[in-house]
C-alpha cells in the first residue's frame, strides 16, 4: 500500500508547517493501521523509519 500527501505551499513558514502536519498525518494513518490490526508492529517500524517518522 502506498500513499502519498500532496500539499502545495506558497512561502517558506507554510512550506515548514506543511511538512510537519504530513508527518502527524501519515503517523496517525500508520497508528490507525496499527490498531485496526491491518499491518503488523514490524511492518508499522519499518515505515516509520523508511518515512523518517518519529
Amino acid at each position: 500500500m502506498k500513499t502519498k500527501v500532496i500539499l502545495e505551499s506558497q512561502n517558506k513558514y507554510a512550506k515548514q508547517e506543511n511538512k510537519k502536519f504530513e508527518k502527524a498525518y501519515m503517523r496517525a494513518m500508520l497508528i490507525a493501521l496499527l490498531e485496526d490490526k491491518k499491518i503488523s508492529k514490524s511492518q508499522y517500524d519499518e515505515c516509520k523509519r523508511r518515512m523518517k517518522i518519529e
